[in-house]
């Protein structure tokens, strides 16, 4: 029984940090398009492809999906209005209407957060954004810390720590990851398709400095990433800025940027390097290189804390059943 619950705790620890890292980058790529003054939501507040879009190992798969959001609705409809027929008679001698309504508001809004989980388990930053990170990262920042700063160490350890997993168990969660590729697979086929749900080279350099837990370092990253993707996107296209002078601003913001970097340098690139070192040194370090777009896990099956049952009163007017909230009263029923 220690065994299981053992198993089923290390099983949660492993989707909460699959979703913690998730939930980092859409944060990351959110700031970053924030500061290039882009937009970031449409006018229904959901978040742009241009900041947070579908990165699908296998597109065919994408573009044969059965299950459109037109058909869950049409699903839900009739769930509802079966669930309503089948309870016509009760309803019609429930006083408060307002039953009916919170039945139908929670239905619906259990769907679709169901729904938003299983089609965002593949959602990543988006190839525009990404490109900017990038860029700042092997052109702006890695030449600066390597040279005056001895960062070659943090490339070669996380590179050392790859190589370790050749090694099945060799690190925990690794290893709890591929229990959920195919049984039948060979041990060589098992570590061939463990390659494809980690970021690695340049990639995962890139994903390591942004995710790591280190706020001063993130925010100077994502406001080089941000006013560089301005840059791209205002003083690059022709026709967009026509005035000289907006596009010199714009030009200084970028400069006054790298400045900024420089000099938290000189006060702080020592102590981020052995943080860096520690972090890399630790075994969930693979959650800073992690593709959670690829890895063989649902995202949506993340136990949630079990919330006690709320208190059962009984409707004096047709004795039907609904839970008692602590604000509300007695003599309120």
């Amino acid at each position: 029984m220690i065994g299981i619950d053992s198993e089923r705790d290390l099983s949660n620890e492993v989707l909460l940090r699959l979703n913690q890292s998730k939930r980092m980058d859409m944060k990351i790529s959110v700031d970053i398009t924030g500061i290039s003054n882009c937009p970031v939501r449409d006018s229904n507040g959901n978040l742009l492809p241009f900041v947070w879009t579908r990165q699908s190992v296998c597109n065919e798969y994408d573009n044969a999906t059965l299950l459109t959001r037109e058909a869950l609705q049409k699903h839900l409809q009739n769930f509802i209005d079966a669930g309503v027929r089948e309870n016509q008679e009760l309803l019609q001698k429930v006083n408060d209407p307002a039953l009916l309504v919170d039945w139908v508001v929670r239905t619906a809004e259990y769907w679709e957060r169901r729904y938003a989980e299983k089609r965002n388990e593949k959602y990543d930053i988006s190839q525009t954004v990404f490109s900017a990170m990038s860029e700042i990262v092997f052109e702006t920042v890695w030449p600066v810390l390597t040279t005056d700063y001895d960062f070659d160490e943090v490339r070669t350890k996380l590179h050392k720590k790859f190589q370790e997993l050749d090694n099945a168990s060799a690190n925990k969660y690794h290893a709890h990851i591929m229990q959920h590729i195919s049984s039948s697979a060979t041990a060589q086929e098992k570590q061939l398709e463990s390659f494809f749900w980690l970021h690695r080279g340049h990639n995962a350099l890139v994903r390591l400095l942004f995710r790591a837990d280190l706020t001063d370092l993130r925010e100077h990253l994502c406001m080089l990433a941000g006013k560089l993707l301005q840059k791209k996107e205002v003083c690059n296209k022709p026709g967009t800025y026509a005035s000289h002078r907006q596009r010199s601003d714009v030009l200084q913001e970028w400069c006054n940027c790298r400045r900024d970097f420089q000099m938290w340098c000189e006060q702080s690139a020592g102590d981020v390097r052995d943080q860096l070192l520690a972090a890399i040194d630790n075994e969930d370090w693979i959650f800073l290189v992690i593709d959670h777009t690829s890895v063989p896990l649902s995202l949506a099956t993340i136990r949630h804390a079990d919330v006690p049952l709320e208190t059962l009163v009984e409707c004096p007017h047709c004795q039907a059943s609904y839970p008692l909230h602590k604000r509300q009263k007695l003599h309120d029923v």
